[in-house]
């Protein structure tokens, strides 16, 4: 369990904040509280620091919890922002949550403070590993292209249940001599013409006849492998041209 958080706190009012940090350090006992009181060392401290949550009071002399949250939302959009005041009222606090804040406490309600932050952090957590994941995938279908797209074979990727192509390369755009926006979707059946029926059954290599954009045939060997992504049966046909054609 996490023992300590670093608390950024924007709150004119000793006395309050001191009860802020009483209840979270009572969950929380190694926590860092800072507290500042002006818009200047607000922005001051997001900028210069990192922070677990933020936590601010509504209504302050010159500087108000509205204007807080949009500085918030941009010099650290991913920490938990929380108000803790007495004068948020339900529509200020509504429009409040439709803006970016994680959830408000009521000061004479301040033992929903714990529970609040529980759900901000375990929802901050989420996300992040959600940023995590989506990162991940997205860098590994960037090494997936760059892989396809360096091959030297005309690579074709079909549906192996409809029998549609749904993923080529340069090559094959070259060799057939059209874009590839006009090979996906077509069925593999309409750019290979299999001789070897057998072949193109199994994954032993076959020679066939690749179906060029102007009508001619050009004569391939095709290397075959079966692939299973996300749950979905795929076919991945390697072609190369037979040499002396």
């Amino acid at each position: 369990m996490k023992t300590s958080l670093r608390i950024l706190n924007l709150e004119d009012n000793e006395a309050d904040a001191a009860l802020n940090q009483a209840m979270i350090t009572a969950r929380w006992p190694n926590s860092e509280f800072v507290r500042v009181d002006t818009r200047a060392d607000f922005v001051a401290r997001l900028e210069q620091e990192k922070f677990d949550l933020i936590f601010s009071d509504y209504t302050m002399p010159g500087f108000d919890g509205g204007e807080a949250l949009s500085i918030a939302r941009v010099k650290s959009p991913n920490t938990p922002f929380l108000y803790v005041s007495g004068t948020i009222g339900e529509d200020a606090a509504i429009e409040a949550l439709k803006n970016g804040a994680t959830d408000y406490v009521l000061k004479h309600r301040l033992m929903r403070l714990i529970p609040a932050v529980d759900r901000a952090l375990r929802e901050a957590a989420e996300r992040t590993e959600r940023d995590r994941a989506e990162q991940a995938m997205r860098e590994s279908e960037h090494k997936y292209r760059e892989v396809f797209e360096g091959l030297a074979d005309a690579a074709f990727l079909v549906d192996a249940k409809t029998g549609k192509i749904i993923d080529t390369n340069r090559c094959a755009e070259g060799m057939l001599g059209c874009a590839r926006g006009e090979i996906l979707g077509r069925k593999i059946s309409h750019v290979l013409a299999v001789l070897d029926k057998a072949g193109a059954d199994d994954v032993a290599p076959f020679e066939c006849a690749l179906t060029l954009a102007d009508g001619s045939a050009l004569p391939v060997r095709v290397h075959t492998t079966k692939l299973t992504i996300h749950g979905h049966p795929l076919v991945l046909r390697l072609c190369r041209e037979l040499a002396g054609h």
